[in-house]
């Protein structure tokens, strides 16, 4: 899927950053100042033409603010950018994409929406550290050390396997719940038990577990 990339200046409000400049100047994070952009990355299937190129600028650049929306980046130096995680769609994603179809872009298979700080001053490396975690949430996003390229996490799943409880008993709950740190006690070890081996007369899958 190639990746299409929109700029949009500024991606937080007013009120926005001036709270997000004050909680960094309380944790010792000397900003003075902050600009800021999304960064829209665009999933394609095909080459878009110029009409739904058009289409797509519309849409993204909203009726009152067409010069806040380029193909070029507002911000330019040592920016930090903050997104979600590539391993799923998210939901902000997932309706962007129905909004797209609805406007005749069925070439537009995903869309996710990354942040991009430029900070005013110098940061030493531990304040840089600092910055960055403050700026995304590390359950859902990662900091992106260049601009995405594709979608694809690098990841592969690991296979799905049956754990045998069947002809092992609870035993086989109790290892699979060291191997995997699933934190059950003595009382889940046996209602897990009874629902796979009494109720259901099956072995459950890791991911069940």
């Amino acid at each position: 899927m190639e990746l299409l990339h929109l700029f949009r200046t500024p991606a937080l409000t007013e009120t926005g950053l001036a709270a997000l400049l004050a909680s960094l100047n309380a944790r010792g994070v000397p900003v003075a100042g902050l600009q800021t952009e999304h960064c829209y990355n665009v999933g394609l299937t095909g080459a878009l033409t110029p009409e739904e190129f058009k289409t797509l600028i519309w849409l993204l650049a909203e009726t009152f603010q067409p010069k806040a929306l380029r193909q070029e980046p507002f911000l330019r130096g040592e920016v930090i950018e903050a997104g979600p995680r590539l391993n799923f769609q998210t939901a902000w994603s997932t309706n962007a994409v129905s909004v797209c179809r609805a406007a005749g872009l069925g070439k537009v298979g995903r869309i996710e929406r990354s942040r991009r700080y430029l900070p005013e001053g110098t940061l030493t490396g531990a304040e840089r550290e600092a910055f960055r975690r403050m700026v995304h949430d590390r359950m859902t996003e990662f900091i992106y050390p260049s601009r995405l390229e594709s979608f694809d996490p690098g990841v592969s799943p690991e296979p799905t396997f049956t754990v045998p409880v069947l002809a092992e008993g609870p035993d086989a709950i109790r290892s699979i719940n060291r191997s995997m740190g699933l934190g059950l006690d003595d009382w889940d070890i046996e209602y897990y038990y009874d629902l796979f081996a009494r109720k259901m007369g099956r072995d459950p899958t890791n991911v069940e577990c």
